[in-house]
């Protein structure tokens, strides 16, 4: 796999591993209600979730709109798309759809809501995709991006500089590891009006962090960024703070919402 287009490719292929821990990660919690609630989803509303992984975020939204609506759900990977397929089959509001490239297979104006949910920091051309977004939003209607910035983590008990390294070790894996404090202008400049920003911190106590930690660890080693031992030191470190109730993992989740003038 091309380092240098890694943020892109390693979406296309998953190895086993990592699929089973995006499915365990990527579950709907009724508490997402709250990271989608700006974006003002109604009943009978057309919803398009870009970068649809597994679809249990599209479920959710497919709850959402009911029957008289409608969730289409898109992504690069090929296996999320065909188990997401099978799995919601019964689900007649939804359907998934492969992309080979930035082009979303949707006439003009075809969505009444468009949800980016932790995928823009991963796109090849950032301005390409938000045209898209920008296309096949309806008038009136709305893009809503939910992204992280990595800028502003933090591990406990890892210290600071910790924390920056081990990041910046895995940044590769971003194209744009920074996304959330840029979502708001790229918006904008894709022709969006009404650009507003919230956050939404995740805070976690109980382990769930420990799998975005896992995860980048796995980054860090196919880059051979950081030596091994330094990784399973920091790695540790985490694993006693949770035995000891001493763990805390927070990343901030950029909302930010747009209207497409009608």
């Amino acid at each position: 796999m091309d380092i240098d287009n890694f943020f892109t490719d390693h979406w296309k292929e998953i190895e086993p591993e990592r699929i089973a821990r995006y499915e365990e990660m990527f579950v709907w919690h009724d508490a997402q209600r709250l990271l989608i609630e700006p974006a003002d989803i109604q009943a009978g509303h057309r919803v398009l979730d870009v970068g649809t992984g597994p679809g249990f975020f599209a479920s959710g939204l497919a709850q959402i709109v009911g029957p008289s609506g409608t969730v289409d759900g898109v992504d690069i990977n090929r296996e999320f798309i065909e188990s997401a397929s099978v799995r919601f089959k019964d689900q007649s509001n939804m359907a998934f759809h492969l992309l080979s490239d930035h082009t979303f297979p949707f006439a003009d104006s075809a969505m009444d809501r468009v949800i980016c949910k932790n995928v823009l920091e991963y796109v090849p051309d950032l301005n390409a995709t938000l045209g898209e977004v920008y296309r096949v939003t309806s008038p009136g209607g709305r893009a809503h991006v939910i992204d992280s910035d990595w800028g502003f983590v933090i591990v406990e008990p890892w210290s600071a500089e910790n924390v920056d390294a081990f990041f910046a070790a895995a940044g590769p894996a971003f194209n744009e590891p920074h996304i959330g404090r840029r979502v708001a202008g790229k918006l904008k400049e894709a022709g969006f009006d009404e650009v507003q920003v919230r956050l939404s911190p995740f805070v976690d106590q109980s382990g769930r962090g420990l799998h975005v930690l896992r995860n980048m660890a796995s980054y860090i080693a196919t880059f051979d960024s950081m030596p091994k031992s330094e990784v399973e030191n920091l790695l540790g470190q985490v694993e006693d703070a949770l035995q000891d109730g001493k763990f805390l993992f927070v990343l901030p989740q950029f909302l930010v919402t747009a209207s497409k003038s009608d």
